[in-house]
């Protein structure tokens, strides 16, 4: 028993490093230009090994996303934690914040979205499509779980796939936006920037969208008189 307990544990730690590598190499390479051996290559074992917990690229690429979106249903909720308290204006710059400090330890989610999406003519076809499309409606669920809100539901989830597809730009191709603007990818006025951007973008609507805090409606209020 414990020399098949040993190798069950051997055997789920070299499919956390292919998945590891495999993270890497699709997050730096379009499915289509990425190839086993490069997993391999990155996480320094023979290509037959990865066959044999994944004899198909496909399905290696469904893996990787699976366990990405795992990631984020485990922090998303986070994101929102006592933001009802806070103003709207308050609230969405701490909810950015958080988003932020998710992308700075666990960037591969949203570079393996942009080098993809970016990629991809024929979607229904593409491996994972359905998972982009899940990641989407997960986001969607948590906004409406968590904030209370005014707007009809076609209005919220129109809102919530722009930012995603917005934040998703900005931070899975963060190397070449901050090129057009002459900025470094990985230091403070980038991000700030990025975080300006969606703020002008964005907030206006969601003040139209969600409910008031009381000390807001009372500002309303005097505003009106």
């Amino acid at each position: 028993m414990g020399d098949d307990w040993k190798n069950t544990r051997k055997g789920e730690n070299t499919r956390k490093r292919i998945l590891q590598a495999a993270r890497t190499v699709f997050s730096n390479h379009p499915y289509h230009s990425a190839s086993v051996r490069m997993v391999g290559k990155a996480g320094n074992f023979d290509h037959p090994i990865i066959h044999y917990y994944f004899p198909k690229k496909a399905g290696l690429f469904d893996a990787v996303v699976d366990e990405l979106l795992d990631e984020i249903k485990v922090f998303a909720n986070s994101w929102y934690k006592d933001l009802e308290t806070m103003s709207i204006g308050k609230s969405f710059s701490v909810f950015l914040d958080r988003l932020f400090e998710f992308h700075f330890n666990s960037p591969d989610l949203f570079r393996l979205i942009m080098q993809n999406t970016a990629h991809v003519e024929d979607y229904e076809n593409f491996p994972g499509a359905e998972k982009y499309t899940l990641f989407h409606e997960n986001f969607l669920k948590t906004f409406k779980e968590r904030i209370v809100y005014t707007a009809p539901p076609e209005d919220v989830r129109r809102f919530v796939y722009s930012f995603t597809v917005v934040a998703t730009n900005y931070l899975g191709a963060s190397s070449t936006y901050a090129q057009f603007l002459g900025l470094d990818p990985s230091g403070s006025e980038y991000w700030a920037w990025v975080k300006e951007t969606l703020m002008f973008i964005f907030l206006p609507r969601l003040r139209k969208i969600i409910v008031y805090t009381e000390d807001e409606k009372k500002d309303q209020a005097i505003g009106q008189i």
